[in-house]
């Protein structure tokens, strides 16, 4: 039986198809902070009462300055013999930058391609080989520039951040994306929850082509990285208001299948959530990460 999908908005209710989504604007001039109240043990309460459980404790309060985090998506694929150095350079990325860079591997050609997101991720960058990576949705490049520009994304200026929180119910999972800002005229915000897995055996022992000397491809032992897997928001990203004066904004997604999604080990499962603009000029406005079960605070 095909799930509901259902978007609350205000006093609106859409049904249609997948998790379900909620859109909760919190109140001008106070902070996303949960506060328990009196006599609930600290499991109720806080911010208009009635609260069940402690995500804005987990998550704490909404800090003055956010942490700036670049992305860097990776096209790659099985049959591509340089791919293994751009997934080098993509991990190596992220171990030097700890917290801040966050890897994407949208993958063409091979068993682990999402052709919708592969599709348009190509077509929004133009890319023009592989492996080409685009940092925060700008053009696509070759591997030997992506060091430089994620340094340049790392140095601005964050004017919002993120922190989620995911649960699992059941064999659903709920996913609770705190949004905050500094300023209200970001352009074209919309908000991406992406779902990625780690450490994904190649599709057959020595399936991974490669023609690199830098890199050593064990046709037994590859594994891939950063595996995009699927959206649990739409693929573009889901319109959000980034304009309230409280300049924060929680944004659920309940319910979530993640079985269609072809994931081997849900153990190597991370959620990433991002404010992108997909307009001329394109840009990711902060992104964060989270391993899937798990709490991502305010950073």
């Amino acid at each position: 039986m095909n799930k509901i999908y259902c978007i609350v908005f205000s006093f609106a209710l859409i049904i249609g198809m997948g998790a379900c989504k909620k859109i909760n604007p919190t109140k001008d001039g106070t902070s996303p902070v949960y506060v328990p109240s009196p006599g609930t043990g600290g499991n109720g309460g806080g911010n208009g009462g009635g609260s069940t459980n402690n995500d804005l404790a987990d998550v704490g309060s909404l800090p003055t300055d956010f942490t700036k985090k670049a992305i860097l998506y990776e096209f790659t694929g099985e049959w591509c013999g340089w791919c293994p150095e751009g997934a080098k350079i993509m991990n190596d990325e992220i171990a030097n930058n700890p917290n801040k860079v966050i890897g994407i591997a949208i993958h063409d050609g091979d068993p682990m391609e999402v052709t919708s997101y592969n599709d348009y991720m190509k077509t929004l960058t133009g890319v023009g080989g592989f492996p080409n990576g685009s940092i925060d949705l700008g053009d696509a490049v070759g591997r030997g520039q992506w060091s430089g520009q994620i340094a340049t994304s790392l140095a601005e200026v964050a004017d919002c951040g993120l922190a989620i929180v995911t649960k699992k119910v059941g064999s659903l999972y709920n996913i609770k994306v705190f949004v905050g800002y500094k300023v209200t005229n970001l352009a074209d915000t919309r908000l991406s929850v992406l779902v990625t897995e780690n450490d994904v055996p190649q599709s057959s022992p020595g399936a991974q082509g490669n023609y690199s000397s830098s890199v050593v491809v064990d046709p037994n032992t590859w594994v891939h990285t950063h595996v995009y897997r699927g959206a649990v928001s739409d693929e573009k990203g889901d319109v959000i208001d980034m304009t309230k004066s409280a300049k924060y904004t929680i944004v659920e997604y309940n319910n979530v299948d993640l079985s269609g999604m072809k994931i081997q080990n849900m153990d190597k499962v991370s959620i990433v959530a991002k404010i992108n603009k997909n307009t001329n000029p394109r840009d990711v406005y902060n992104s964060q990460e989270v391993k899937l079960g798990s709490t991502k605070k305010w950073d």
